[in-house]
């Protein structure tokens, strides 16, 4: 009876421990599940991009990250200048910001826009400073990359675009005019109809601003659709270019205007509209030199 009882349990014991009851079974799919868990990427983010300052050289910027890696692996961190995937400048810490110099050769380009300032000085001694500043303005720009790889070869990047206008280039024109010698125009097409035969009306031309400005001191020129100038003379001259009309006062004066009408030739017969461009000059008077006061144009059309 005692060796059928040690038997069974014998065999008992046996297919317990091949069905895996101990532990062993189970210890080893624990295990291989372990080995085949991924490897978490380093998570990175950024903020506050600024670009400071740029010379012929380099462009100096300031940047914010924060870096972490999910499974608590050591990281190495840092920025790619030129997005070739190798860090170019090395970060220590995994949070904070940056001064980063940027190569300018790292950057692109956008088109040039021109700007023109012009500012006007006191009047002294009847003369006065007029400066005319042209400003060439670019916008740089240029993408970065932040880099982590964790110890584990498990990596991550964000890109950084960032731009910046710079002054490309500066030229300021200064020219000393008389006081009196500033003065603004407006200029409108005249009414009526114009035919082949010249003598038509064009263009009416009013001072906005401006101290008065004898009717003596003033000649007028006008070029049409990309002519030859013709010089105009005061009155209804039929053997004239062009002719301009004036008032019965001594002097031009703002919110008055003059016509500027054809000659005996005709320069605009109607069928198309006409560029008519004005140009206004002062007289000099004595050893004074004639001077361009205003360009205006305009365009003379049938009404």
């Amino acid at each position: 009876m005692s060796h059928t009882r040690t038997f069974n349990v014998l065999t008992l014991t046996t297919i317990l421990f091949l069905a895996g009851c101990f532990g062993m079974g189970d210890s080893a799919e624990a295990a291989d599940e372990h080995e085949h868990t991924p490897n978490a990427a380093p998570v990175l983010e950024t903020g506050y991009a600024l670009i400071e300052e740029c010379n012929s050289v380099s462009c100096n910027a300031s940047i914010y990250h924060a870096a972490v890696d999910p499974d608590g692996d050591l990281i190495d961190i840092g920025y790619d200048f030129d997005l070739d995937g190798t860090i170019d400048y090395t970060l220590i810490e995994y949070r904070g910001f940056t001064d980063l110099q940027i190569p300018v050769t790292e950057f692109e380009t956008v088109p040039a826009n021109t700007t023109e300032d012009v500012e006007t000085s006191s009047c002294v001694n009847d003369q006065q400073l007029v400066s005319t500043t042209t400003t060439t303005n670019s916008e740089l720009i240029t993408t970065i990359a932040l880099i982590a790889v964790d110890s584990n070869d498990a990596a991550s990047a964000e890109l950084i675009t960032m731009g910046v206008t710079v002054v490309t280039s500066s030229t300021t024109v200064t020219t000393t005019v008389e006081c009196t010698s500033v003065w603004s125009f407006s200029i409108r097409d005249a009414a009526g109809d114009m035919s082949d035969a010249g003598e038509d009306a064009l263009v009416h031309v009013q001072m906005t601003s401006g101290d008065g400005l004898n009717w003596a001191n003033l000649k007028v020129s006008i070029v049409v659709d990309g002519g030859a100038s013709k010089l105009c003379v005061e009155g209804g001259d039929a053997t004239a270019d062009c002719t301009w009309d004036k008032d019965e006062d001594k002097s031009w004066d703002t919110s008055e205007e003059i016509t500027i009408s054809e000659g005996g030739e005709d320069l605009c017969d109607g069928e198309a509209p006409c560029s008519v461009v004005v140009t206004l000059t002062k007289v000099g008077v004595g050893e004074e030199d004639d001077k361009v006061i205003a360009t205006v144009s305009a365009t003379a059309e049938n009404n």
